[in-house]
């Protein structure tokens, strides 16, 4: 069992594994495996030379790889370029890159409310008292390419266009921020995934860091709470 951000397992290239395979944290596969994946609250990250073959039930799943099977994810499904799925996908958030291939059928779910459960005893127990003020996420993934070596800004644009290899950028630090409220701060797992819960109303500054990369900032508007994406590139 390893932390968010940390890395539980990795199989490698040349490896082949059959069976059902359950877990928490992060794990990657650039091997081959036949049978079974579920995790509750886990990420799985599937590379260019992984190969899949199975149903897929987890929180969060980055595809460079190959996977034959159905893949449920309660967070997001990212298939990313050369990537190809072969099945039916289900998720809140979807994104699918630019020559990456999909065979199937597609399905976007509303995520379930934070405060989804608590509602009907607030209700019941306030009457016509104001009721506490409902929380927000925000939640995205950051992505791109290191900053290039002198040159013109010709060379670096075509450079960059030419190339589209953004990657997840790894331990990036992000800053959340919001005036008369706080401020809190988290760090990017091996995907690129950050998430802040608990977050009140307001206007939410975030920024993110990372070494050898522009620093990135951009502002999010919670209300009424819910989920808030902010992808950065």
């Amino acid at each position: 069992m390893g932390k968010r951000g940390e890395m539980t397992a990795f199989l490698g290239k040349d490896t082949d594994f059959e069976g059902k395979l359950k877990f928490h944290g992060t794990i990657r596969i650039d091997g081959h495996f036949k049978g079974e994946i579920s995790s509750t609250n886990g990420t799985l990250i599937i590379g260019e030379g992984g190969v899949v073959d199975a149903n897929v039930h987890i929180s969060y799943v980055v595809i460079s790889g190959e996977i034959r099977g159905d893949v449920i994810a309660d967070k997001r499904i990212d298939i990313l370029e050369p990537g190809k799925v072969f099945g039916n996908i289900q998720a809140p958030t979807i994104v699918i890159d630019e020559g990456a291939i999909f065979e199937g059928n597609c399905r976007m779910v509303q995520p379930k409310k934070i405060n989804e459960k608590r509602l009907p005893i607030a209700e019941s127990e306030a009457g016509n008292k104001d009721l506490s003020p409902s929380l927000g996420t925000i939640r995205g993934t950051v992505i791109g390419d290191p900053i290039h070596s002198p040159g013109s800004i010709h060379d670096i644009i075509i450079a960059k266009e030419e190339r589209r290899t953004g990657e997840p950028i790894k331990s990036a630090k992000v800053y959340a921020k919001c005036k008369g409220i706080g401020k809190k701060s988290t760090k990017t797992n091996d995907s690129g995934y950050y998430e802040f819960n608990n977050l009140e109303d307001g206007q939410w500054e975030l920024k993110v860091k990372a070494k050898g990369y522009e620093t990135v900032t951009a502002t999010v508007e919670i209300s009424g709470g819910g989920i808030y994406q902010q992808n950065f590139e």
